[in-house]
């Protein structure tokens, strides 16, 4: 994998420039550069005319993304004559995705305590790999290289998914959405480091950015559902966001992801019509957490999660699913929040949804195992960038730490399918 080193006064055209300038004080700066070599490192350098007057310099940056703490890194480092340098290491932290935007400033303090800041510049971290094409919609900008349709057709699809959310669910997108549509899923991968070998896309929800790799020959078929399965889960994401902890039952995440891809495919219709002939579906707490990691019991959970949030949608409206996943975000337990929202917990859910389809009613033990999002081995990526400020004595191998909490990214359990069948020629539907 080739790749070059650019200094932020020459970013790549397709997010445009950054303009190069410092604050002019008794501290003149002479240069003020970031040496990028996505998605290995960035190296940030700084050169005064004279250091004499210098008594600490200290480099401050973060990356553009949805967090509930304002903060920044900072990151002394000592002059080397007249020089600063420090590489911020992104094979050791993980690296943001293609999109995101880079932002950085020097403070530099002199012999009486003055604090000299220059002006904040910026760099968009470009997959410079590829040729990109761009289409837009209103809060939609979305990038391919290879297939001259293939823009048009997926942007036609993420413009209905989002119509489908906004008319049905009633949840809009606040904020623009980038996706990148790679050819191939391993050119997918190599722009994403500590990614799973057979993954097929993955959603940055925190930077609002999708990448997947769709082959032209399945941008239709595969590729259309899936834009609007992963679109539905950055946006219902962002309505949802929580900063106390909340989460939401993988059944209610991949259900909706599902229902927003529109008309339910063959593959979903056949699960539940089977499911209905064999009173075989799997217990609705079962699937608060993670699905199956076998295909056809994993397919099945979607569609059964599909049918469950369909029942919901359709016989109480969009106005209490908006409230569930607002309920859900406070914190609130999976059965409280269906209990806030409702008036049954997810066993009672069960009981209503079972009635819908005429299948009589699961015998539930009284004091049911929960289950909680926790447990569910989501695949995201490793070591995103977290704005935080970093201790003097770890400036020399500073890099930001490993978030916790709420997954910052992930593609959904089934991406395997796809990209294993895709390489034999072959098409699915079966969620990622």
């Amino acid at each position: 994998m080739v790749r070059t080193a650019i200094t932020v006064l020459f970013v790549g055209w397709l997010f445009g420039g950054a303009e190069t300038a410092w604050t002019q004080s008794s501290i003149t700066v002479t240069r003020n550069e970031a040496q990028v070599d996505f998605p290995q490192s960035v190296t940030f350098q700084l050169e005064v005319a004279d250091a004499g007057d210098v008594a600490e310099v200290n480099l401050v940056y973060e990356v553009d993304r949805a967090s509930c703490l304002e903060a920044n890194t900072a990151v002394p480092i000592p002059l080397d004559g007249n020089e600063a340098e420090w590489t911020w290491e992104m094979v050791r932290s993980g690296n943001p995705p293609p999109g995101a935007t880079l932002r950085w400033s020097w403070q530099i303090t002199d012999s009486s305590g003055n604090v000299t800041t220059t002006d904040e510049q910026s760099h968009t971290f470009v997959d410079e790999r590829f040729e990109w094409q761009t289409v837009t919609a209103p809060n939609i900008r979305l990038h391919w290289y290879e297939g001259d349709q293939v823009g048009p057709i997926l942007l036609d699809a993420a413009v209905a998914g989002l119509d489908q959310l906004q008319n049905e669910m009633g949840i809009t997108l606040d904020n623009e959405v980038q996706l990148f549509i790679y050819g191939e899923s391993d050119d997918m991968r190599d722009a994403v480091l500590y990614i799973q070998e057979w993954a097929g896309g993955v959603a940055f929800s925190d930077y609002n950015i999708i990448l997947i790799g769709v082959p032209p020959r399945i941008a239709e078929s595969w590729g259309v559902p899936t834009v609007r399965h992963e679109l539905a889960h950055l946006v219902i994401g962002e309505f949802g966001r929580s900063c106390v902890g909340g989460s939401r039952p993988t059944w209610l995440n991949e259900g909706l992801a599902v229902y927003a891809e529109g008309e339910p495919s063959e593959t979903v219709q056949s699960d539940i019509a089977n499911g209905i002939e064999n009173n075989s579906f799997e217990p609705v707490r079962s699937l608060n957490g993670a699905f199956s990691a076998h295909g056809p019991e994993a397919g099945i959970a979607y569609s059964q999660s599909y049918s469950v949030v369909k029942f919901l949608l359709e016989t109480y409206g969009q106005e209490q699913m908006q409230s569930l996943l607002l309920t859900l975000a406070e914190g609130e337990g999976y059965d409280e929040a269906l209990e806030a929202v409702y008036g049954f917990n997810v066993d009672g859910l069960e009981q209503e949804w079972r009635q819908s389809l005429n299948l009589p009613a699961r015998d539930i033990p009284p004091t049911p195992t929960a289950v909680s999002a926790q447990a569910i081995p989501t695949i995201e990526p490793f070591g995103l960038p977290e704005s935080v400020p970093t201790e003097p004595a770890a400036a020399a191998t500073a890099v930001p730490p490993t978030p916790t909490g709420n997954p910052t990214g992930g593609i959904c359990n089934l991406t395997v399918f796809p990209v294993l069948l895709v390489g034999f020629g072959l098409v699915t539907r079966r969620r990622k």
